[in-house]
């Protein structure tokens, strides 16, 4: 038995330690060989593939430090297959996948990916393929996937927002004036992350976020300067969240948010509503405003919860021992219980996540404190604990593909 795996898409900060799980359950499980593609499906395609080392991995205890090593460490794509099977591209995935004798493969990746492993297994299906089983592995620190209670991926990322704005409200309240500081955080479609923020609040007298602004609750230009002067009666200072997806009824949050790029599945390149926001309350209120765009910091940050760590591990684990003799699903996690904290894992086919998007639940945002409540309750247990780093002259050093390869 031979097994490749692949990551692809946006990176996370645990999306290592799902290979971290691959790997130790192949070796677990007496595979022969352990292959690793660059690139995602990319280096399938073009060769770019390396083989794990067994020794070097279990005697330097690579496994963990995998798990503190943020980002794809086997690099990614975002690279979409033909929906036409007679493109070439699939001969020549098959025919990489025959020359290296593969088994297994497991696809590391968000719901883009997981179109990817659809695709491949009905191209099996059609062409009468045989041997090997191709199974997915979820990741996203968008927190959109159906069908499980939450994606790898976004504890940590969550993780990184909570403790971000608390420490910005530490320097937005040092002035005895008044102030808007709008904290730009990633989500296209699905506010999760951007409401996640208010974990900050949690255990403290004063908010740490005052106001959020999500793409599930669509409000216009006057009700956000409205919500602004509301809080301003009470506070000098007030730190805002709004996901980089959101816009306003109006229409007016449009000019200058979207590029003109898009990544090979289609999706615009989003950026600049924060600015766009600042600039207009600047104006209108008159008061100072400005943008905190949190960026891709936030998605590979090495501020690692260690519950989104273990159950990432977990699952690429799971997503090994599926391929052994099944093809085409995917593991999942299902909450079982908020206090304690308990999750029960089970698998899906893949076309239940592929191409879907989870948003936040309309019943959640009724109103800024039951949506805090939902968010709090929901977020807590997944930014629990932390992992240790290696720091070396101050600064951490990390795991790197050459540890591990042959």
């Amino acid at each position: 038995m031979n097994v490749i795996v692949a990551q692809s898409g946006g990176p996370t900060s645990v999306i290592n330690a799902s290979l971290a799980g691959v790997i130790s359950a192949a070796i677990d499980h007496d595979f022969d060989k352990i292959y690793l593609s660059q690139h995602g499906i990319e280096g399938i395609i073009n060769g770019e593939i390396q083989e794990v080392d067994k020794d070097k991995f279990v005697n330097d205890s690579i496994s963990d430090k995998l798990k503190a090593r943020p980002s794809s460490i086997l690099g990614s794509c975002r690279y979409k297959l033909a929906d036409d099977f007679s493109d070439s591209v699939y001969e020549k995935i098959f025919d990489s996948l025959s020359k290296y004798d593969i088994s297994s493969l497991i696809y590391i990746g968000g719901n883009d990916s997981m179109d990817t492993v659809m695709k491949l297994n009905d191209y099996m299906d059609q062409n009468e393929i045989a041997g090997i089983n191709i199974i997915g592995c979820p990741k996203t620190i968008d927190n959109d996937l159906e069908v499980m209670d939450h994606s790898p991926g976004f504890g940590s990322a969550a993780k990184f927002i909570a403790t971000t704005t608390r420490t910005l409200r530490t320097d937005v309240d040092i002035y005895d004036l008044k102030s808007v500081t709008f904290v730009e955080i990633m989500g296209r479609h699905a506010g999760w992350l951007a409401a996640s923020s208010l974990v900050a609040n949690h255990g403290l007298d004063k908010r740490a976020v005052n106001l959020v602004y999500i793409p599930e609750n669509e409000v216009s230009i006057t009700d956000i300067m409205d919500d602004i002067k509301r809080e301003l009666e009470t506070e000098n200072n007030l730190l805002v969240a709004l996901a980089e997806g959101f816009r306003d009824k109006d229409g007016k949050l449009d000019e200058d948010t979207f590029s003109n790029a898009s990544d090979g599945f289609g999706h615009k390149i989003v950026s600049g509503v924060g600015e766009r926001l600042a600039n207009i309350i600047r104006n209108e209120l008159e008061i100072k405003s400005r943008a905190v765009e949190l960026n891709i910091v936030q998605r590979t940050n090495s501020l690692i919860s260690a519950t989104d760590a273990d159950e990432a591990y977990e699952l690429g684990k799971r997503a090994l021992e599926l391929s052994i003799d099944k093809t085409n699903l995917i593991p999942i996690l299902i909450r079982t219980s908020d206090a304690p904290y308990e999750v029960e894992y089970t698998e899906v086919s893949p076309d239940e996540i592929a191409n879907h998007e989870s948003t936040i639940p309309t019943d959640w945002i009724t109103d800024f404190n039951t949506l805090e409540e939902n968010i709090t309750t929901y977020t807590l247990p997944l930014i629990a604990g932390e992992l240790d780093q290696n720091f070396e002259n101050g600064i951490p050093v990390f795991v790197e593909l050459a540890d591990f390869t042959k």
